[in-house]
């Protein structure tokens, strides 16, 4: 079943198709689409190895150490689920999801649990420019009388700058067009039948998540433009 739109929280981990991601503003406008490739996470001991956790004591017990003499510890219960230890204390509660220990965490602890190789990068300084708009100027003929006579006369006509008509965000996360909107997310498909392009050993592809109307011409379309960008530009992997 999708996840509730209610239980999805920044900053939890969820798996959406075949990768880990963590809820970020940018996934806002599009829960409502993505919620129904999502599932809660559930705890098994490489989940709770990456979220910093260690085994501790007999078989199936992991804890996790702060500052101040503070720690959390799980345990497998018969349930299939986790009981949970807050400085030596019992909680009487079980957990199950990965989710659930994050918002515990942030309850208890005031901090956020993330998992090992997701720690906070500094924030991307980006350049923005304001484009100007062009002037032309065509000779139309040549003065015959008055005091401009024998010099030419010019038509001169301020053009518009024109916006380039698709756009890809810096992380290469989605792809915008500008008339007649559309947004696609860039996946990295599995099945042959869903990649439309390959590039720099990387299999890409396009999923339409907003614009009424467009077709997988239009997808195809914006697919050809994005490879010809990413050739045309730096492309790293980060």
């Amino acid at each position: 079943m999708p996840l509730e739109l209610e239980h999805i929280k920044e900053g939890l981990y969820y798996r959406y198709k075949n990768s880990i991601v963590r809820i970020e503003e940018i996934h806002y406008p599009f829960l409502p689409i993505m919620r129904h490739a999502m599932e809660a996470i559930i705890i098994e001991n490489n989940e709770l190895f990456m979220l910093g956790f260690e085994t501790w004591g007999r078989a199936g017990e992991f804890i996790r150490q702060l500052s101040n003499d503070r720690s959390m510890g799980l345990k497998r219960t018969t349930n299939a689920g986790w009981g949970v230890w807050v400085n030596g204390a019992d909680l009487k509660t079980e957990l199950q999801f990965v989710h659930e220990i994050q918002e515990m965490w942030l309850v208890l602890f005031r901090e956020v649990l993330r998992r090992k190789g997701d720690e906070p990068r500094p924030p991307l300084k980006l350049v923005y420019y304001q484009m100007k708009n062009s002037t032309t100027a065509v000779k139309t003929g040549m003065e015959t009388k008055g005091r401009y006579a024998g010099k030419f006369i010019n038509y001169s006509e301020v053009i518009p700058y024109q916006q380039q008509l698709y756009y890809v965000t810096w992380d290469c996360t989605f792809v915008f067009r500008n008339i007649a909107v559309a947004i696609w997310m860039v996946t990295e498909p599995a099945d042959a039948k869903d990649i439309l392009f390959e590039f720099e050993g990387r299999k890409w592809g396009l999923e339409l998540v907003a614009g009424k109307g467009t077709t997988d011409k239009d997808t195809r379309a914006a697919a050809k433009w994005l490879h010809h960008h990413l050739a045309e530009n730096v492309y790293k992997r980060l």
